[in-house]
């Protein structure tokens, strides 16, 4: 870490067991102080590297609503099992408006206020900030299920099947070679952002209204219970509505409100892939909305604010 970071990171934690997708992107860590059901208890970081960077050289939507998510499942979880992580928390809605750009190099901070717990459910808000700048809000709720458990479905899950099948057509299970087939209309977006670039390689074909998009999934996009990432599929879904925008209108998107609803879990058994609509449109904002799905089962209903500019 950088010799100037004002953050003691070694007073801090990183999440255990290990996330592959948040040790991928970040590395983010947090603190515990007090009573982890109260306001301010939980306090997340995530130092700010080149490649969290969007097209014009700040941290990028996907990183920023990773972090978010992230910030949701440590208050929420945390209020949920008093602290001591045993519960997994996973992501049911959450809902990210963009106040401030971040910028690459001072680590970004979030803290947030439990709201209430249930026996399935937590509920909590917080926020964003750089430098004592806020640069967004967030609320959502979680669904918090014992660790244990989680973890004896993901070790049942990783199994290995008998008899073993060959692995379908777009495959990318972790113990079959990558074998995706791409349709001959979608083109690979080679002018993607640094963040996008490092989640990996996603092709793009538009449409009248929008843009369809697919994204192979790869291991790195799992989180630590085995299935793909809720901060993963919100990054993906990001970049699908900025590029959308951008698509349908001409003008340079940059992302100021965006909310989604998890509707299931995805795996490495197949490609994602979003259809992303742009129901209305003016010279400086438009609305998208979308659903990102594998194998034909939906994962993620998204929708988004996008503010728009002339391209310098």
């Amino acid at each position: 870490m950088p010799d100037s970071l004002p953050i003691d990171l070694g007073r801090y934690s990183t999440f255990v067991p290990p996330d592959p997708f948040e040790d991928h992107v970040g590395p983010f860590y947090f603190r515990i102080s007090g009573d982890a059901s109260r306001a301010g208890s939980v306090h997340c970081v995530l130092p700010t590297l080149p490649r969290h960077g969007n097209y014009v050289g700040g941290v990028h939507g996907g990183a920023i609503l990773t972090f978010a998510d992230y910030a949701l499942c440590l208050v929420a979880g945390r209020a949920a099992d008093g602290g001591t992580n045993t519960s997994f928390a996973m992501t049911v809605s959450i809902a990210v408006e963009f106040l401030d750009a971040g910028r690459i190099g001072p680590p970004l901070e979030a803290t947030g206020e439990p709201l209430q717990v249930t026996g399935r459910l937590a509920f909590a808000r917080g926020s964003l900030s750089q430098e004592g700048r806020t640069i967004a809000l967030w609320s959502g709720v979680v669904r918090h299920v014992a660790r244990a458990k989680a973890m004896a479905r993901k070790d049942a899950a990783a199994a290995p099947a008998s008899p073993r099948r060959e692995a379908a057509p777009g495959s990318t299970r972790r113990d079959a070679a990558p074998v995706v087939i791409v349709p001959a209309d979608f083109e690979p977006l080679t002018t993607a952002s640094v963040y996008s670039r490092h989640i990996g390689p996603s092709y793009a074909r538009k449409e009248t209204d929008g843009a369809s998009l697919i994204q192979p999934t790869l291991p790195h996009m799992c989180n630590s219970g085995g299935v793909l990432h809720g901060g993963y599929m919100m990054s993906f879904a990001d970049s699908a509505v900025t590029r959308a925008a951008g698509l349908t209108t001409g003008l340079a998107p940059t992302t100021v409100a965006f909310a989604a609803e998890f509707l299931s879990a995805g795996d490495l058994s197949a490609p994602v892939a979003t259809r992303v609509e742009v129901p209305r449109h003016g010279k400086s904002l438009a609305f998208l909305r979308g659903v990102l799905e594998q194998n034909g089962r939906k994962l993620l209903s998204y929708s988004a604010t996008i503010k728009l500019r002339v391209r310098r």
